[in-house]
């Protein structure tokens, strides 16, 4: 368990490397990896990990009622490969706007 709670704390961090603002849109392109022993859990982690990029706040939303309140987040384009670290390894990346 405290492997998986490291790994996330790792993709959170990560996450926050992306793409400038777009000043006329408010859009940017936000990435984060995930770790987990089945696709679907590493996938989670990729997602909560976009979400900690822009803020803890948005992350908590979305855990509590699965809103973003003030952002849009883009469907996210994952890769997946298995058999690294714990089972299933996943990069992701979606377009995040302040709306």
């Amino acid at each position: 368990m405290r492997a998986i709670v490291c790994l996330v704390s790792i993709a959170a961090l990560t996450a926050g490397l992306s793409a400038p603002v777009d000043a006329a849109t408010r859009c940017s392109t936000k990435s984060a990896d995930g770790t987990g022993p089945d696709e679907k859990v590493a996938k989670f982690q990729v997602y909560e990990g976009l979400l900690k990029s822009v803020g803890w706040s948005t992350w908590s939303q979305w855990m509590l009622d699965g809103s973003t309140p003030g952002y849009k987040v883009g469907r996210p384009v994952y890769i997946c490969r298995t058999g690294v670290g714990l089972g299933v390894s996943c990069r992701g990346k979606a377009t995040i706007c302040k709306i």
